[in-house]
């Protein structure tokens, strides 16, 4: 089936992509990895009026480590996460939990902030950022505020991102038990880890990414 027209940007700012979403309002979706939204568009459970495409964003992507923290973009897919050497060594169960996400052509597409925003039930990567406390910063038209993950996620496709919100990076405030469990998993002494700017959704209402109707729950995590 072929999805309905749209209209199509790709901004290449944090800034760009949350005017983008204050523009296109309630039929405004982000593409990040597209593992989840593209299917739904195809069968035309979703019809967005606009897409915008944080792929043009370099910001976004990457792991990069600031002071007592791990930085990891949004848009950094998860073959990337599984492959870094930073995560590898402080921040080891994000990476291990990233390489059970489906197979390598969903990991080469798909990104660790955009599954994070979908909230999917039967995903790999919540668990893990409960675990490790993380916190998340979401970015908007009045600026950031930082959300912790045991608030982020408040229900199934749900998350705490407000209207005309990014989900930017976040720290992870760890208490001494959690960074003893990081180092239990990676055999170092850890640094905090941070999330990851990703696709927003309305608070208190499903994902951007979900269909309009509630999906079912998949085997497989985008």
């Amino acid at each position: 089936m072929i999805p309905a027209q749209f209209d199509y940007v790709r901004p290449t700012t944090v800034d760009e992509a949350v005017q983008a979403l204050r523009d296109g309002g309630d039929d405004a979706k982000l593409l990040a990895g597209g593992q989840s939204l593209l299917p739904v568009l195809r069968l035309r459970m979703a019809d967005p009026s606009l897409i915008i495409d944080l792929g043009g964003i370099p910001e976004l992507k990457g792991v990069r480590e600031e002071g007592n923290e791990v930085v990891v973009g949004a848009m950094t897919s998860h073959y990337d996460v599984t492959r870094d050497d930073t995560l590898r060594q402080h921040v080891a169960l994000i990476q291990e939990a990233t390489k059970t996400v489906a197979d390598p052509q969903v990991r080469h597409r798909g990104t660790l902030g955009g599954a994070l925003a979908h909230a999917d039930p039967a995903g790999d990567l919540a668990a893990p950022a409960l675990a490790l406390e993380a916190q998340f910063v979401i970015a908007g038209q009045n600026g950031t505020r930082t959300v912790a993950a045991a608030d982020f996620f408040e229900d199934y496709f749900t998350t705490a991102i407000g209207e005309g919100e990014l989900l930017s990076c976040g720290h992870d405030a760890r208490s001494p038990a959690a960074a003893a469990r990081s180092r239990q998993r990676s055999g170092t002494t850890a640094p905090r880890a941070r999330g990851c700017r990703a696709a927003p959704c309305r608070r208190s209402r499903r994902s951007r990414h979900a269909t309009s109707r509630r999906p079912r729950v998949r085997r497989r995590s985008r």
